[in-house]
């Protein structure tokens, strides 16, 4: 599928999307494996093709322009429907703040 979604004018690299994906998952996913259903590529979610708008953002395998994923917010609620991904990879989450917070600072004065 190589038309652009109705409503959607900006195709972009996934890095934009990072900030909306940020606020999903609670940590940068841009670096994230993504594996396409349709055409098998795999590469990390910065490297999808991105269509955003107000509403929120179409991620599209750069293989084959398939929908990876789509994050849609509105005032009360935000969406995410997975739909082209065969698997989504990213580091586990080890358990200390990027900033320094109290539990990175305790395990190291302890």
């Amino acid at each position: 599928m190589n038309a652009t979604h109705p409503g959607h004018h900006d195709r972009v690299d996934g890095n934009a999307a990072g900030g909306l994906l940020l606020e999903i998952f609670g940590q940068d996913m841009t670096a994230a494996r993504a594996t396409c259903r349709n055409c098998t590529h795999e590469a990390a979610l910065a490297d999808a093709v991105a269509e955003i708008d107000d509403a929120g953002v179409i991620l599209l395998c750069r293989g084959c322009r398939h929908t990876l994923l789509t994050c849609l917010r509105s005032q009360n609620e935000q969406t995410l429907t997975i739909g082209g991904l065969t698997r989504l990879r990213w580091p586990a989450f080890d358990g200390q703040s990027s900033t320094g917070g109290a539990g990175s600072e305790s395990a190291a004065s302890g």
